[in-house]
């Protein structure tokens, strides 16, 4: 058996560690004081695609629907976001963002680049390609891959 890690092995002790050291790095701003990453999927998903119904975030972020609806219920508690019944189906809960929730969203989003930027930094310019060829192909391992190309 080699030394070398597998290519299995390495994502698994990659992805996720960078993630959360770009997290915390994201942490220190302002915009993201009292807000967690999950917070921050939620309002960017809707940030993104418009009004959603709570299922479909749940759908996005791969998680069931008490998640979601636990996420909203803060959400709305703190005036990011509005619940509302889907006209469509009634059982059915929509969410949209509040004019502070896009601004919030917006900002949040910011300072994860400026923290994703600070990462990158110590990344030598000419390995730099190749690190976002990586990720390109990474992508495919994401759900609705074909949607992000």
């Amino acid at each position: 058996m080699s030394d070398t890690p597998s290519l299995e092995a390495s994502l698994i002790a990659t992805v996720a560690p960078v993630m959360r050291h770009l997290v915390a790095h994201a942490r220190r701003r302002r915009a993201w004081s009292e807000l967690t990453y999950q917070q921050y999927n939620v309002l960017r998903i809707i940030d993104t695609k418009g009004p959603q119904a709570q299922a479909e975030v749940a759908r996005w972020l791969m998680v069931t629907a008490p998640v979601i609806t636990r996420l909203a219920s803060t959400l709305a508690d703190a005036g990011l976001v509005e619940r509302t019944t889907d006209p469509k189906d009634r059982r059915a809960v929509v969410l949209a963002l509040t004019g502070t929730g896009r601004r919030r969203a917006r900002a949040m989003r910011r300072d994860l680049l400026q923290a994703a930027h600070e990462l990158l930094e110590p990344i030598p310019e000419e390995r730099r390609a190749a690190v976002g060829a990586a990720l390109e192909e990474l992508q495919v391992l994401l759900p609705d891959h074909s949607a992000r190309r």
